[in-house]
């Protein structure tokens, strides 16, 4: 899989960018501030639907854009990408709404299309697929567990339209479930009958769950597989990491999303009473997590910088290997400004994973000194500066 052209109008600081890509490595460097991250948070929009750095996507609107002809200033980024299945065209317009005296608000649309016809936002997650690093994927060991949930969500949505459709399902509703809940907490709805009323959200929130859960148990066995040699490739350690799934109720060994729907079905029973006093629900996927742990060592906990920086890469990379093994087509690498902080062991893997036949790569850095001349020889060098790009 690899991204042939990338277009974008008035995103961030780009006025407007027509790049060509070609299908190995594209080094784009160039000061701070200059636009390289911009082109990355394109491409990773465009294959999950959501920003790494923000979470308005009116941010994504270029500052000094301007409408016209009763059209609210706006953002358009579209690609086209080859892939196993064939090519396909992406976009998406990101368009800023205005009150009832045409001042522009905080809020915006969002337009989806495939192949230049309408879609949903979820339809678009799949078509593309990525693999992002950024230094601040260190949050992903030793941050809260909705990083490592989100870790988890991403990479499983892009590989089954089915897990991301049945994931915005049950996120809703958990939401809707902990209004109700919420609502007898506080004494704005009576106390009555309430097995009869939860019984319904019990049950659709059991089912979606335990297909939720299913699949990133089997996501977490198979990441075992990938990422435990790799943490010892790139730590130079002969123990590998193991990467544990962490429940908040008691599974019982079970794996199948039948069985798992059952179970979470009885928690959900078993803690009403907790779940009524506090007003939300208290077991289920969105409360679950992970623990990396190398020997006894939990890493999350008690890692050193380093160590902590080698299971992100073999997250990262397992990220990778996993998509590739369950879809056929390899993701595209998107690397943030990484390897200036790696030390030359993790530097020197990194670069011998990028440099593999059929690997789609694109990094920034501000200092071409960080590569050898042979990297350099074999990379398409762009020079970002003020959101404009020219050829090196």
């Amino acid at each position: 899989m690899h991204v042939t052209t990338l277009s974008l109008r008035d995103f961030r600081n780009y006025q407007r960018l027509d790049l060509q890509l070609s299908p190995g490595i594209t080094l784009l460097y160039g000061p701070n501030a200059a636009g390289k991250t911009s082109v990355l948070e394109a491409l990773y929009y465009l294959a999950t639907t959501r920003s790494p750095r923000i979470t308005a996507d009116r941010e994504l609107v270029r500052w000094e854009a301007e409408g016209e002809a009763g059209v609210t200033p706006f953002a358009r980024v579209a690609a086209e990408v080859q892939r196993l299945a064939g090519r396909v065209r992406l976009e998406v317009i990101v368009q800023r709404r205005a009150d009832e005296d045409g001042q522009l608000t905080n809020t915006s649309t969002r337009i989806v299309r495939i192949e230049k016809r309408p879609a949903r936002a979820l339809d678009l997650v799949g078509q593309l697929r990525v693999v992002l690093f950024t230094p601040a994927d260190l949050t992903l060991v030793d941050g809260p567990p909705a990083e490592r949930r989100r870790y988890l969500d991403i990479t499983l949505s892009q590989i089954d339209p089915h897990y991301v459709r049945t994931l915005a399902h049950y996120q809703k509703l958990v939401q809707q479930r902990n209004s109700l809940l919420r609502s007898w907490r506080e004494r704005r709805r009576p106390p009555r009958a309430v097995d009869d009323e939860l019984a319904y959200w019990d049950q659709e929130l059991s089912a979606a769950g335990g297909y939720v859960l299913a699949e990133r148990l089997r996501a977490v066995a198979e990441l075992n597989q990938i990422a435990g040699p790799l943490f010892c490739a790139i730590s130079g350690g002969e123990t590998p990491l193991t990467v544990t799934y962490q429940p908040s109720l008691e599974l019982g060994g079970l794996a199948d999303s039948g069985g798992l729907a059952a179970r979470i079905g009885q928690a959900l029973r078993a803690t009403r009473r907790e779940e009524l006093a506090r007003g939300q629900t208290l077991i289920g996927p969105h409360r679950d997590d992970l623990a990396f742990t190398v020997g006894t060592v939990n890493l999350g906990r008690y890692g050193s910088r380093g160590q902590q920086r080698s299971v992100t890469l073999a997250l990262k990379l397992g990220e990778a290997a996993l998509m590739r093994q369950r879809s056929g087509d390899t993701p595209v690498l998107l690397l943030d400004d990484l390897l200036s902080e790696l030390d030359a062991e993790r530097r020197a893997h990194m670069l011998e994973v990028i440099q593999r036949p059929g690997q789609q790569t694109l990094l920034t850095a501000t200092d071409l000194a960080d590569f050898s001349p042979e990297f350099l020889a074999a990379s398409t060098r762009l020079r970002v500066e003020g959101g404009r790009v020219y050829p090196s």
